[in-house]
């Protein structure tokens, strides 16, 4: 009997000192700041504030984000500029997304866009600011046309098409607009309907031409003008019905990996398993986990031009 007492008093220690051991404390994943800007010439990389206090590793979405799985550490140079990222901390499992992040790295981008080039009027496309398309570029007009400064750079502070990228005073390139690519200088609208009437696909394109445009920029904002790059990718088809329908999918994986970023409350969509729908037999709730999470490409942005 008495072992019996001794034993019940073990059992009851043990469970007591299982259901007194501490769970790890919440803690979310946070960097310095959600907007990051570059600054070449000088290394640059920033690593997490705070993250979970369990074990996992970091990835980010879309790609383009120079992240250490490992460390969360991210290198802002080496990034993809003008895109807004969410940063997951996931589980080693794979299972759970204890928490995200979400980041953008400063530069311009294009919508990734289909235009007809027989619809009336001009056709632009205009560049998206620190992936805000409602933020205006910080290219302030510091002329007021009443002094006779004839300097090229008087009338906008900052630079498309840049062709001096070693800010040497000589052009070390063409430029774009030089290969048909009219690129806007103050302010980088690309002139779609102006480029294509002056050949930069070629002066009678074939159904599915395709090519690509890179050109360097300067803004006058936290970079200091530091140099940056960004490649459009243009393609030609004759109607809209010629689109492949792979490309299209494209299109649309890349808007749905834009929602993803933005929307509060995916993580918490993520982290809940295959469930069964309550109520309804046989059926499922078709729900990811974390490690179904993937990172597409954004870059670069794609525009598609139609003859009709």
């Amino acid at each position: 009997m008495r072992n019996l007492f001794v034993l019940v008093l073990l059992l009851a220690y043990m469970i007591a000192c299982k259901q007194a051991d501490p769970e790890l404390p919440k803690i979310d994943l946070t960097y310095s700041d959600s907007l990051f800007f570059k600054q070449v010439g000088t290394p640059y990389s920033i690593d997490p504030v705070t993250k979970p206090a369990e074990s996992g590793y970091f990835k980010a979405i879309p790609l383009g984000l120079s992240i250490d799985s490992l460390t969360g550490r991210i290198n802002i140079n080496e990034s993809e500029g003008g895109v807004r990222y969410k940063i997951f901390y996931i589980s080693t499992d794979q299972e759970t997304v204890l928490d995200s992040a979400k980041m953008v790295i400063s530069g311009i981008d294009y919508r990734d866009s289909i235009y007809n080039l027989s619809s009336a009027g001009l056709i632009f496309a205009n560049p998206i600011y620190n992936a805000d398309p409602a933020l205006p570029l910080p290219c302030a007009d510091d002329d007021d046309d009443d002094d006779d400064d004839e300097e090229e750079n008087d009338d906008n502070d900052c630079e498309f098409d840049e062709k001096d990228t070693d800010d040497d005073g000589d052009d070390e390139l063409p430029g774009v607009n030089n290969d048909g690519c009219k690129v806007d200088v103050d302010n980088g609208v690309i002139d779609l309907a102006g480029s294509f009437a002056d050949g930069f696909l070629g002066s009678n394109p074939a159904n599915g031409t395709t090519r690509d445009f890179e050109f360097f920029y300067r803004i006058t904002d936290v970079s200091n003008r530091s140099l940056q790059a960004i490649t459009v990718r243009f393609y030609y088809f004759n109607s809209r019905a010629d689109i492949p329908a792979s490309l299209l999918a494209e299109l649309g994986n890349r808007d749905a990996q834009a929602r993803d970023v933005v929307l509060r409350n995916r993580d918490q969509i993520i982290q809940q398993p295959l469930v069964t729908a309550p109520g309804v037999a046989g059926s499922t709730e078709i729900m990811r986990i974390a490690r179904e999470i993937t990172s597409r490409p954004k870059r670069p942005p794609i525009i598609i031009l139609t003859g009709r």
